[in-house]
């Protein structure tokens, strides 16, 4: 009996650990999140810093520079957009885990405590 209550404290205090462990990685993701999201809002100001032309004549060189700037930074936002899109992803399934082990450390908390009045009781009735 008491190997099992062993046990079972040990499945919760690695549960614990797991649990841990996993909100250390949803912070991290979420961090990465936010960095994303501000290179997309910087690729997009550049973006439309680069639109605001007057209609003044601009020389063709110039205007090549700015279209190739611009599909630049359009192909670096879609990578940017597709990484956060995955980060996103990637956060909801560290949630789940996280509310995975948190349960599992939940009952195996519980089953120890079960089997720990289940001796205690036992004990009682052989000392009666």
């Amino acid at each position: 009996m008491k190997k099992k209550i062993k046990r079972f404290q040990r499945l919760a205090t690695v549960r614990k650990k797991d649990v841990s462990k996993e909100i250390n990685n949803s912070n991290l993701v979420q961090n990465e999140i936010i960095k994303n999201e501000s290179l997309i809002d910087q690729i997009n100001t550049i973006m439309e810093s680069s639109k605001n032309t007057s209609n003044k004549i601009i020389n063709s060189g110039y205007f090549k520079n700015n279209a190739q700037l611009l599909t630049t930074l359009q192909s670096q936002k879609n990578i940017a957009s597709k990484r956060n899109k995955y980060l996103r992803a990637e956060k909801e399934i560290i949630r789940k885990k996280i509310i995975e082990n948190n349960f599992k450390k939940i009952k195996a908390e519980e089953k120890a405590a079960d089997y720990k009045s289940h001796y205690i009781n036992e004990l009682e009735k052989k000392s009666y």
